[in-house]
């Protein structure tokens, strides 16, 4: 006799109040209206205040214009005279001293500026600093419906903002904030990160005043040679006052690898600094977006973006294996959207899958890398739909500060539901973005470190018994990547059945960056040290087309023998196995030329887009990369381009045996429930007259009887009371109609069993789902049942749970 627990789950619906249930298979949940409110006010604001047509007062000659006073913002205020000064419209920029310059098509020049102190001489010297005013009205009236005001610039290099002598933004100044005052009017300061830069900022209503606004901007060029300077403030918007406390909007939620198996790292974005908290529960105890009262809260930290946002990081821990969660961030009246994610044994084989560059943006069409993303996702996770991670070589978007690029690259749920490994690309350095999109276990920031603007920052984690180390190779800080290495082999190498080491910069690849003076630096420095530590497996992107080394032994081919593209592979030791993939998006493709590369087993370039499926187990590491998309019909979507085993070494005096048992050997009675959710709900019920109706099918459960000489069995069910808190109603009020879904095995459904409405016991008493009579034939059948639920009026409403007892007799 086998019994088990099917919980299912309902919601009751009435006019003017609510009622609920829910039985081991049903929940109630009463359902609400929200109102939104507009302000009437709205019509009264410009949607702009300044905009392309407006005159800036600006000084470009080489002066400090507070020289004379104490005060070295004298120029930001309303008093100071700048009747000497040029005026003119923006866009303003300077490209090498030309007439004309061309800083791209995305940023036009409409306003020339004077790019050198002394245009003839010699050698030139780029002006620090430009300074530039205008003014803007705002009425009384209009103040008061002011909560801010959101300005949008773009500058190259750096740019301090002031609005009535208070400084309201400054982007890329910290060289600015780091001299003696009388030195910040005119010195240089910033990045040259190549094109202008975009970014948002806020001025506080407090700042205003009713009447004339002062604007004052100092625009920097980042050094002397500096070869380009660009200022496009393109407007200042306002921003209302909430009639109401603002709610929070969550976005750009990821689901995160955690340090071991039983964690995972959440990190989110949201448009206001409130305390807010990651929620999770059994999947099976969630009903829709409502969640039972023991779910666990974990508080977040975080702090402002580099966006203008905000940023929050939690961690779940205390995770169970083979266990469905569904989980949620946010607060009160401002949660996410619900996301489910299930862990899977931890310990033992487990597959994970390996992205090159996804780099959204690098085309220039944004939507279809996207479109190229998103798919290469659904193809590489429909053909390995038990990968346990989505690891990623890094250069997530091709602009570390553009976030319509990472929103793009975090708008499919899969990397909701499967945790994410990301790496540091040269393309996701630029700023702090990455650190705060991504929550990465056990980060070093002190091992390949960033900077002030920079992320930077190795970590590691051990997953099912492999240690994972990932390094940030934008950092050539050998020196803290060795220290980081060699300590956390120490501490938890002897954990690991294998060791795997991650990192952007690709040191044995087939495309162009293989002749970069900087790879050709990691590759003289860091072979030898992976191989005297063990590591098995480099997984590596940055070039854009696919290759496999040789095993490589302290910078060089470990076994001179060892023939090209070669299927299975066992190390000697000291021998590491380098795989670089190629682009998950179609973004960019570089061409692939092998000349010289004695590294390479195996590469490959078809300019169609790759993914790569790693499969661990105890006594190998298969590396299979396989087409997301079809190069021909010989090459269609799934097709494999390389794959290649490393196999451990095995005692030449012993053989290994296997073998796989099914579940349900012969001579076995077995029955089980399908999914994983056990949960059945059966909504709202509604109003119908005298009582609340609400229906719903339980999951389908499947028996199986391979017994010699087929003794009969029956498969039975009884319900007991819903609850809600202190509140409930008998299981008598539920009944239903069993059916047989799939035939076998000489199997049949049992009676319907009509509710206890009107009179009856329902399925408070025991009754059969299926049967078989002695003599059956030997096989599996499958049953369902419709579930039909009727509850009496003056049950008082709430969220009511029952628990459906399922006994096997034979």
């Amino acid at each position: 006799m086998q019994a088990n627990d099917h919980r299912p789950a309902a919601s009751v619906r009435g006019w003017g109040r609510s009622a609920v249930a829910a039985v081991g298979l049903v929940s109630v949940v009463a359902g609400g209206l929200t109102y939104a409110a507009t302000s009437a006010g709205a019509a009264d604001l410009p949607s702009t205040f300044l905009g392309g047509t407006t005159t800036w007062a600006y000084s470009d000659d080489n002066t400090d214009p507070a020289a004379g006073s104490s005060d070295r913002l004298t120029w930001t205020y309303a008093g100071f005279d700048d009747a000497g000064w040029q005026r003119a419209a923006g866009p303003f920029g300077a490209k090498n001293g030309s007439a004309t310059p061309d800083l791209g098509s995305g940023f036009p020049v409409t306003t020339v500026l004077d790019h050198y102190v002394d245009p003839a001489a010699a050698t030139k010297v780029a002006i620090p600093t430009y300074h530039l005013r205008t003014t803007f009205d705002v009425t009384a009236d209009q103040l008061a419906q002011i909560a801010s005001l959101r300005g949008d610039v773009t500058f190259d290099d750096a740019v301090q903002i002031f609005v009535n002598g208070t400084k309201v933004a400054g982007f890329v100044d910290e060289r600015v904030e780091a001299v003696p005052d009388a030195q910040k009017n005119l010195t240089y300061a910033g990045a040259s990160a190549g094109d202008p830069v975009n970014q948002q900022f806020s001025v506080p209503a407090d700042v205003l005043q009713a009447g004339v606004n002062t604007l004052a901007i100092g625009l920097y060029n980042d050094r002397a040679s500096s070869s380009d300077a660009y200022l496009d403030l393109r407007s200042l918007v306002p921003v209302e006052v909430p009639e109401e406390e603002p709610t929070t909007t969550v976005t750009d939620l990821v689901l995160g690898i955690g340090a071991t198996q039983a964690e995972r790292n959440l990190a989110w974005y949201s448009d206001q600094d409130t305390e807010q908290v990651a929620q999770i529960a059994p999947a099976g105890e969630v009903v829709g977006d409502v969640f039972p009262d023991d779910a666990i809260s974990v508080a977040a930290t975080g702090g402002p973006s580099s966006s203008g946002e905000f940023y929050r990081h939690a961690t779940f821990t205390g995770l169970q294996e083979n266990t469905a969660y569904s989980y949620r961030v946010g607060a009160e009246g401002a949660w996410s959207a619900v996301s489910t994610f299930r862990t899977r044994d931890f310990d033992g084989d487990f597959d994970f899958l390996f992205f090159g560059d996804p780099q959204l943006g690098s085309s220039g069409n944004v939507p279809r890398d996207t479109e190229g993303w998103v798919d290469t996702l659904d193809v590489a996770t429909a053909a390995y739909p038990d990968a346990e991670m989505l690891f990623s070589a890094g250069d997530q978007v091709e602009s570390a500060s553009s976030e319509a690029q990472y929103e793009a690259f975090l708008s499919t749920d899969h990397l909701r539901q499967i945790p994410f490994v990301a790496n540091n690309g040269n393309h996701d350095v630029g700023n702090k973005a990455y650190r705060q999109h991504f929550n990465t276990p056990n980060l070093d920031e002190t091992a390949g470190p960033g900077s002030g603007t920079s992320s930077g920052g190795d970590y590691w984690f051990v997953y099912n018994d492999v240690l994972f180390l990932n390094l940030n190779s934008n950092s050539r800080d050998y020196a803290s990547h060795e220290r980081f290495v060699r300590d956390v082999v120490a501490e938890h190498g002897d954990e690991a059945k294998w060791r795997v080491v991650s990192f952007h910069h690709s040191i044995y690849s087939v495309g162009p960056h293989a002749t970069d003076s900087d790879v050709i630096d990691r590759r003289n420095t860091w072979p030898t040290l992976f191989s005297e530590l063990g590591i098995d497996l480099v997984l590596q992107g940055h070039d854009h087309s696919y290759a496999r080394s040789y095993l490589i032994r302290n910078g060089e081919k470990a076994d001179p023998a060892e023939e090209a593209g070669a299927d299975v592979l066992t190390p000697g030791p000291g021998g590491v196995l380098y795989v670089t993939a190629n682009s998950a998006s179609g973004s960019k493709y570089y061409s692939a030329n092998a000349a010289g590369s004695w590294w390479l087993s195996a590469f490959n370039q078809e300019n169609v887009r790759n993914y790569t499926a790693v499969e661990v187990s105890d006594d190998a590491i298969s590396v299979r990369t396989i087409r997301s998309e079809a190069k021909d019909a010989d090459r269609p979507v799934n097709s494999v381009v390389d794959q290649v085993t490393i196999a451990r070494p095995v005692d030449p005096n012993t053989q290994k045996l296997q073998v796989v048992v099914p579940q349900g050997a012969p001579g076995e009675f077995v029955w089980s429930i399908d999914g994983a959710n056990t949960l059945v709900d059966l909504g709202t019920a509604e109003a119908a007259g005298d009582h609340y109706a609400a229906e719903g099918s339980i999951n389908p459960i499947r028996v199986t009887d391979t017994r010699r000489g087929g003794p009969q069995w029956s498969l039975s069910a009884q319900v007991g009371d819903f609850t809600s808190g202190d509140q409930s109603f008998s299981g008598k009020y539920l009944g239903w109609t069993p059916d047989v879904i799939e035939a076998g095995g000489g199997s049949v459904a049992g009676a319907q069993i009509a509710t206890g409405f009107g009179g009856g016991p329902g399925l408070s008493e025991s009754a059969a789902l299926g049967r078989a009579a002695a003599g059956h034939t030997t096989g599996s059948a499958h049953f369902g049942a419709d579930l039909d639920l009727k509850i009496p009026v003056d049950v008082t409403d709430g969220t009511y749970r029952a628990t459906l007892t399922l006994t096997a007799l034979s």
